[in-house]
């Protein structure tokens, strides 16, 4: 059974550095920001892999772990979100598919549905 895609709350938690989604299934995922900006699906970042798989760096400030934020969310039609990062990035656009995918949990990880 593939997993539901239709968000029922998307929020920030800010002080513990987190993207929370609530799914209309009633699973909830949480998204640490530094794990969103690595994998941006955008043209640029996809193409700027180096080939240890980190981001290489074209130009901005330098970001260590723990310092991205987001600075906002932006829905983008009914299939996405869109982030203004603290590093000045905001092309990527992350689906709610992708995102569902992504989630971290033990139980999306392991491929079973809670």
């Amino acid at each position: 059974m593939p997993f539901n895609t239709d968000p029922a709350e998307c929020r920030l938690e800010e002080a513990r550095r987190l993207l929370v989604i609530r799914w209309r299934d009633g699973h909830e995922s949480h998204y640490p920001f530094d794990d969103l900006r690595k994998v941006c699906p955008c043209a640029d970042c996809r193409t700027a892999k180096s080939p240890q798989g980190g981001l290489q760096v074209l130009a901005g400030p330098v970001v260590r772990r723990g310092e991205i934020r987001i600075l906002q969310v932006s829905p983008v039609g009914r299939y996405a979100l869109s982030f203004k990062w603290s590093d000045g990035h905001s092309t990527g656009i992350y689906s709610f598919d992708f995102l569902r995918q992504l989630c971290p949990c033990d139980a999306c990880r392991s491929g079973a549905e809670e």
